[in-house]
C-alpha cells in the first residue's frame, strides 16, 4: 500500500503516527528503502573525493544515515531549505544531507587516524614541508568537493519543485544510472524523444541553479 504514495505522503504518515504512538516501521521503511539508491550515490561520491572506501562502507553508512534520521533527523526536520532560504525541503534533500554528513564524518576521522603520530615519539619522522602543503591542498579539494555535491542537491530538489517532469527523466537517467532513453521512456510512459527533451532541459535548468546557489554562497561571495 505505500508504493503508491508519494515520498511527501509517506512521510506525513510517518509523523502522524509518531504524534499518535502508532509503528512508524512500514511507511519509515519504504521511505529510506527507495532513498537507498540516491544515498549511496552520494557515499560514493564522498569515497571519491576522499580516495578510499568499498561498497561494504557505503552499506553501512547507509545504515548509519539511517539511525541518525530516525534518531534525530524526524525532530529535526522543519521542511525549510538551509541552502534556499524561505524555499521549502523535501524529506529526502534532508536525509541525504544526513547521508552526506555521516560519510564526510567517517572519511575525515579515517584520515585523522592515518595521519596520527606514532605512540613512541622516538618513531616520529619530521614531514617534509611539500608533503604538509599537498595533504593541506588535498584537504581543501575535499572541502570543496563536498560543498559541490551539497549544492547540487540542494539544486536537484529545486528542480524537483519548480520542474518535477524533468527532475523525474534526470533522477533515472543519472542517479539510478537508467542510461538508456528507451528504457527511461518507457518507465516514464512517454516517448524516447521527450526523454531527450527532458533530460536536456533539466541539465539546462541545473545549471542556473548552481549558479544562483554559487552566488549565494559565502565561498561565491569571496570570489
Amino acid at each position: 500500500m505505500y508504493e503508491q504514495l508519494s515520498d511527501d505522503e509517506l512521510f506525513a504518515e510517518v509523523v502522524r503516527r509518531r504524534a499518535t504512538g502508532e509503528p512508524i516501521g512500514g511507511p519509515l521503511g519504504t521511505l529510506v528503502q527507495r532513498w537507498g539508491r540516491p544515498a549511496r550515490y552520494v557515499i560514493s561520491k564522498i569515497q571519491s573525493s576522499y580516495g578510499r572506501g568499498s561498497p561494504a562502507d557505503a552499506d553501512e553508512l547507509y545504515q548509519d544515515a539511517v539511525g541518525k534520521f530516525i534518531d534525530r533527523g524526524l525532530d529535526q526536520f522543519r521542511g525549510v531549505s538551509e541552502q534556499m532560504p524561505g524555499r521549502s525541503a523535501s524529506p529526502k534533500t534532508f536525509f541525504l544531507r544526513i547521508v552526506k554528513h555521516v560519510a564526510i564524518d567517517f572519511y575525515r576521522r579515517h584520515r585523522e587516524e592515518l595521519a596520527a603520530p606514532p605512540s613512541d615519539p622516538d618513531d616520529a619522522m619530521e614531514e617534509p614541508p611539500s608533503e604538509r602543503a599537498r595533504a593541506m591542498e588535498m584537504g581543501r579539494r575535499t572541502e570543496e568537493r563536498a560543498d559541490a555535491q551539497e549544492l547540487y542537491w540542494a539544486a536537484f530538489a529545486r528542480l524537483q519543485q519548480e520542474h518535477p517532469k524533468e527532475a523525474s527523466a534526470w533522477e533515472l537517467y543519472h542517479h539510478e544510472d537508467v542510461e538508456d532513453h528507451e528504457e527511461c521512456a518507457r518507465r516514464l510512459n512517454i516517448t524516447v524523444v521527450n526523454s531527450y527533451k527532458r533530460v536536456s532541459r533539466a541539465q539546462a535548468y541545473l545549471k542556473l541553479y548552481l549558479l544562483d546557489l554559487q552566488r549565494e554562497s559565502p565561498r561565491g561571495e569571496e570570489a
